[in-house]
Order: structure tokens, then C-alpha cells, then sequence
């Protein structure tokens, strides 16, 4: 019987900063240890959430009028002004296939494991990449990228504006945009990485103008050259893998001619864990 509870599976004990630490604090934590979601908590009590989107785009206006002018360091900001609270948990003894469908339905990428209102870990989309690394081989039948993967592929060129990538991924719903020329796929753009690239969230109002002179830039002066593949005759579990450890959340599938074929993410696997595991 394949194990399947979120307990077995769940990073434990989770990466937390308390409600004091300073925004600049929580990001140096994020990027070193390659978060995804950073819990808030005080004395094993889960206090909120703060995923790495959400530290990139801060508003200053969400914060309040005494820190709304710039003059104001993300130094002296507390993370507990702009955290998420009473956010989406599960419990250790749920199954894994229930949690993923709560953080494919919510599109979250983490969830907090509580216990008896305690804070005992984290299920994050990392863990559920082992889970299907491990657990998929288990099955009578074996499951190929080309199963779950987007063939509705939507693209654009490498001097697409920023701007454009923006409404594109906004509209579209899409956290993923590979960069093709001559139709020859020359790179991949991701919504954080235009999240990561835009000013606006710690800008003032007065700076519009150079807002406006950044975003008319070419995406190719963002996008990501060092492409990872799959081909899509390749298992599920050699996908999770690659995603797992490289630190991606989707990837660009090609054929035996180097040309996309398709488009696999995290929510596409997890998907596959709902459908075939539960």
C-alpha cells in the first residue's frame, strides 16, 4: 500500500519567523532557504503567512499612511503587517492527494500542518514532488508527461514587452511563457520573474514615468535562457524530479526535434496526485 499521509511527507520542523522580524529579515530567510511560503508563528502557534510573491509586491498603501511615504526602510517594517492570516492548513494525518486538491483549488504552493492548534510543519509543493517521485513507480501503470501536460501552448517573442507579458499572464491566468522566435524556443519567462522584475510595488506615485520606460522593455532582457525540458514520453516522476531539483515549478516539454510540444506545472501534477491517489 502506497503511504500516503501527509505526516510521512510533511518538512518537519518548519522554517518560521516571528511577527517582529523585519520584512528585509524575511526575505533574506526566503531566499536562503529557497521558500516558497514563509510561516509567521510565536511559541508553536501559526499566526499567518507570506509567500515569496507577496514579499516581492509589496504596496506601501497596504500598509497603512505612517509608512506610505518611501523615506520609510523595508528595515523598520514588520512582516506581521502584511502577512496572510487564518491562512489554509491541513492536519498531519489528512492523505496527500486531499491536500493537494486544497492547494490545487486555492493555487497555493504550501500548507501549514497543524496539530492540536500547534505548528508541527510545512507540506509544500517540494514535498509533493517526492511523493510522486516515490509513489507513481508504485502503480500498475505508468504515467507519461504527455497525460497531463498543456499542449495549448501560448507564447511569445523575445521583444514582447514587459507590459504585455504582464497582461498576458494576467488574463490568461498563466504562470508560465516561453519565448519563442522563429518559432524556435530561445527561452521562458514566469510570472515571478515579472513580478521580480517590476518596480511598481516599491515605487511612489510620482515615478510612473519610470515605471512606463520599464515595462516597455523587451522580455528578452528577463527571460530565463537556461532552459529546462522534458520530453513528453518521459515518466511523471522524471518530471517531478527535474522540477524538484532544479527549484522550477513548470516545465517546457519538446520533442525528439527540440520543438514545444507542451507545457507542464506544478498544478498539472498536482492534479495527477488527486486523480490517481485518492
Amino acid at each position: 500500500m502506497i503511504n500516503c499521509l501527509v505526516k510521512n511527507w510533511m518538512t518537519s520542523p518548519a522554517v518560521t519567523v516571528t511577527p517582529d522580524t523585519t520584512i528585509l529579515a524575511a526575505r533574506d530567510v526566503m531566499s536562503e532557504q529557497k521558500l516558497k511560503i514563509l510561516l509567521i508563528a510565536e511559541k508553536d502557534q501559526l499566526l499567518g503567512v507570506v509567500t515569496q510573491r507577496g514579499l516581492i509586491r509589496i504596496d506601501f498603501s497596504v500598509l497603512g499612511e505612517e509608512v506610505r511615504n518611501e523615506s520609510v526602510a523595508l528595515s523598520e517594517i514588520k512582516i506581521d503587517s502584511i502577512m496572510t492570516r487564518n491562512p489554509r492548513i491541513t492536519q498531519p494525518d489528512s492523505s496527500i492527494p486531499k491536500a493537494a486538491r486544497v492547494m490545487l483549488e486555492n493555487r497555493i504552493a504550501a500548507l501549514p500542518v497543524v496539530e492540536d492548534e500547534r505548528l508541527i510543519g510545512i507540506l509544500s509543493s517540494s514535498d509533493l514532488m517526492r511523493f510522486i517521485i516515490y509513489a507513481c513507480p508504485l502503480l500498475e501503470k505508468e504515467i507519461l508527461v504527455d497525460q497531463y501536460m498543456s499542449d495549448e501552448i501560448i507564447s511569445v517573442n523575445p521583444k514582447t514587452t514587459l507590459l504585455e507579458a504582464h497582461r498576458i499572464t494576467g488574463t490568461k491566468r498563466i504562470r508560465t511563457l516561453p519565448v519563442l522566435e522563429d518559432d524556435r524556443l530561445v527561452g521562458i519567462l514566469t510570472r515571478t520573474d515579472l513580478v521580480c522584475s517590476d518596480p511598481s510595488r516599491l515605487a511612489s506615485k510620482e515615478h510612473q514615468d519610470l515605471l512606463l520606460k520599464f515595462l516597455v522593455r523587451p522580455v528578452e532582457k528577463v527571460m530565463k535562457k537556461n532552459l529546462i525540458t522534458i520530453s513528453p514520453d518521459a515518466p511523471i516522476a522524471e518530471a517531478a524530479r527535474l522540477m524538484l531539483e532544479n527549484v522550477v515549478h513548470s516545465l517546457l516539454v519538446v520533442d525528439e526535434d527540440q520543438k514545444l510540444v507542451g507545457v507542464l506545472t506544478e498544478s498539472d501534477l498536482f492534479l495527477m496526485i488527486v486523480q490517481k491517489f485518492f
